[in-house]
């Protein structure tokens, strides 16, 4: 009896040596935006809650965000694993990669995005940059804030507009001048009339006061706004299978969560900025033709400009399940 009990205690502790312990893991997560705005409470911030309470505090985050390290330069300490991870925009680290960009103009729904491979797509890509993507939260599209409102033509005949590069060729198209700058700059840039008008995501601007400068907002507005979180790959690897399933989980969640109440936040935000004595301005049909045709050429080809392959299949991915933004 002994004997047995001896032999099964031997087998227990070797078992227990082979298999995966499961550990408590803080991870240093940088963030392109800071807290002003929504989009890094409403989808960051959302998920290291998210992930926190879903794991019983196994899993933990240091939030810390542009303050730290300038926007446009995040993506390579992430690369190099000084960061374990990263919420931004595809725009941010286009020297770097550019194929995500097109997802800008892809239907939001996380449905889709899944089922018709476009996902794992974009996970496959940022895994052979040293990254892995644990969800793909997509915001509305971008609008256009406007110091006065259009001149005559009702284009951007003769503005300067701020922009990231992929929306520079719309501004062109209406027949503004792009300006690149962090959002933190916007609000002295339209006060000072460094620029007569900003490009931003539909969700955000009311946080950022930008209404006490600006008199007016335009609609359609373009696309969607995909915020990639992504880890460094190694520190995925070095995770739990468990940990691993838990983050990817709550990934997926967040993005069905996020097209909920982002959907309800923009509206909301819409009707305070107009409560706030904004204009709500309609391109004209002419306008809106030539600006469409510019949004979608002109971030494919931005998505193009380092990754042509990877940007035409998914493109054509997306194209052949009629996600293209029209």
């Amino acid at each position: 009896m002994f004997k047995k009990l001896s032999i099964l205690g031997l087998a227990l502790a070797a078992f227990c040596a082979t298999a995966p312990a499961a550990f408590a893991v803080e991870l240093q997560f940088l963030r392109s935006w800071d807290a002003k705005y929504q989009g890094t409470a409403g989808m960051a911030d959302t998920y290291a809650k998210m992930v926190e309470e879903a794991s019983g505090g196994d899993i933990t985050f240091k939030l810390v965000g542009p303050e730290t390290v300038p926007p446009f330069e995040q993506l390579q300490p992430v690369q190099a694993g000084v960061f374990d991870m990263l919420f931004t925009h595809g725009a941010y680290h286009a020297g770097t990669t550019s194929m995500v960009i097109g997802l800008d103009t892809v239907d939001p729904d996380p449905a889709k995005r899944r089922e018709s491979g476009i996902w794992d797509f974009i996970d496959q890509h940022y895994q052979s940059l040293g990254m892995k993507v644990l969800a793909l939260p997509a915001s509305g599209g971008s609008h256009f804030m406007l110091r006065e409102p259009l001149p005559e033509g009702g284009d951007f005949s003769g503005m300067k507009v701020r922009g990231t590069p992929p929306i520079h060729p719309v501004i062109e198209a209406l027949g503004g001048s792009p300006v690149v700058m962090p959002g933190g700059e916007i609000y002295s840039a339209l006060d000072k009339g460094v620029v007569d008008a900003a490009n931003w995501p539909v969700s955000g601007a009311l946080a950022f006061k930008w209404y006490e400068v600006t008199c007016c907002f335009l609609r359609p507005y373009f696309g969607t706004t995909a915020h990639p979180i992504l880890i460094n790959l190694e520190t995925w690897n070095e995770l739990s299978e468990d940990q691993q399933a838990l983050m990817l989980e709550q990934g997926e969640i967040l993005e069905r969560e996020v097209r909920e109440n982002f959907t309800a936040l923009e509206e909301e935000e819409e009707a305070k900025l107009i409560e706030l004595g904004m204009q709500k301005l309609e391109f004209g049909p002419e306008v809106w033709d030539r600006a469409v045709t510019a949004f979608v050429d002109g971030y494919w080809s931005i998505a193009a400009s380092r990754d042509p392959e990877a940007a035409e299949e998914m493109r054509a991915m997306a194209a052949e399940n009629d996600m293209i933004f029209e």
